[in-house]
């Protein structure tokens, strides 16, 4: 995965680390999130999300991720409504709704296959550039010619 280069990390009120930005564009978006001093996963500051959201559940929604990752055929992420970012806010209840909510896109998109990740806590470790807790649901695409997943590449730290 392409990381942008000399981007020194700072710490702000919107829980985005500029450092982790994959594209110009995208750091473009990170910096304009930062002067709002809200998090962008968060209602009143949702609307930096360019993807409608598909469903909500108890507590949690479904949308495609505004900035996919390079060889995805579906990138989807579930959000938490209430702000959290530790592992430890995560009730039985949540993963329950999570649960719910990707099997609800596996079959409304036909997914026969993929990964589900999360990164929760302190950016520096994750290299997550929202702190705000999310999973990522993807699917890659296939090669034409073996007809084998391309590699996505999630960094973790």
């Amino acid at each position: 995965m392409k990381r942008l280069k000399n981007i020194k990390a700072t710490k702000n009120k919107a829980g985005i680390a500029l450092q982790f930005a994959r594209t110009k564009g995208y750091k473009k978006i990170l910096q304009d999130i930062i002067s709002t001093n809200k998090c962008p996963f968060c209602s009143d500051n949702f609307k930096y999300h360019k993807k409608p959201i598909l469903k909500k559940y108890n507590g949690w929604l479904a949308t495609e991720n505004s900035w996919p990752y390079t060889g995805t055929k579906r990138h989807f992420i579930i959000i938490s409504i209430k702000h959290k970012n530790k592992f430890s806010d995560i009730s039985a209840k949540d993963f329950q709704a999570v649960q719910y909510l990707i099997n609800w896109l596996i079959k409304k998109y036909n997914i026969e296959g993929g990964g589900l990740t999360l990164r929760f806590g302190d950016q520096i470790y994750t290299g997550a550039t929202v702190s705000h807790l999310h999973f990522h649901l993807i699917q890659p695409q296939l090669k034409p010619k073996t007809k084998k997943a391309k590699t996505i590449w999630f960094a973790i730290g």
